[in-house]
């Protein structure tokens, strides 16, 4: 455990009594799975960027490591969070799943570390790379930490048997990013993202990945801050 002045022991908090919320614009309401320009919006409000009302609101206490559990786990200690946020994917075939409006502030040591926003804080407070939990992988971002990720599951439990571990230090967002089911993959502010969505996935769940300054096995979510509001819309063939 670091001792240096320069990089100082995280510390658990008490959770407060609610997450603070992003701010955003109000919002006309849309009807869950109703097509709005060829795209089948999922259980949102109307797509206006920035918008918190009817959007999901993701914690940063969110552990992506917790997908399809009732008790998120803390193996590198430092307190489970709360379970990542769960978005039901409509029926479809070649679905694409974008982010058109992602907008918040989290922070990953609560008095400590400076708000950022869901693409993250650019590796000031350590760079990713994370253990897999179960059947959820882990990920590594060799330049950035405490970014928004996402991960696809059916409607049965995690696996025993994680995926391999995606690093996406280099995504290339100018062609969908295809990960697998239970493959923990980047969403960060959503911009220019596609993501095509396993043929046999229901369920999406969103978080972000955090452990001892994003190194080794996941925890140290329960001195985690903030909260981002999340549009997610799919598109299908």
């Amino acid at each position: 455990m670091p001792t240096s002045t320069s990089t100082p022991e995280r510390t658990t908090r008490e959770r407060a009594p609610g997450e603070r919320r992003a701010p955003g614009r109000r919002a006309a309401k849309v009807v869950a799975g109703t097509v709005v320009g060829g795209l089948v919006v999922w259980g949102i409000a109307a797509v206006v960027t920035g918008s918190s009302e009817g959007a999901l609101e993701v914690s940063a206490e969110a552990n992506v490591f917790g997908a399809g559990l009732d008790d998120p786990p803390d193996p590198g200690g430092g307190g489970g969070g709360v379970p990542p946020v769960l978005s039901r994917l409509p029926e479809g075939e070649q679905r694409v799943v974008t982010f058109p409006g992602v907008d918040g502030r989290v922070t990953p040591i609560e008095g400590f570390a400076d708000p950022v926003g869901p693409g993250g804080d650019g590796g000031r407070y350590g760079t990713t790379d994370l253990d897999s939990s179960g059947g959820i992988s882990g990920i590594a971002h060799r330049e950035n930490g405490m970014f928004l990720v996402g991960v696809f599951l059916t409607d049965d439990p995690p696996q025993d048997e994680a995926p391999p571990r995606l690093d996406v230090t280099d995504v290339d967002t100018a062609r969908p990013v295809a990960p697998e089911i239970g493959q923990t993959f980047l969403i960060g502010d959503g911009s220019d993202l596609r993501v095509a969505a396993p043929d046999e996935a229901t369920r999406l769940f969103l978080g972000f990945a955090d452990g001892y300054y994003y190194q080794e096995a996941p925890g140290w979510y329960d001195n985690n801050a903030g909260s981002v509001s999340v549009t997610v819309e799919v598109s299908t063939a």
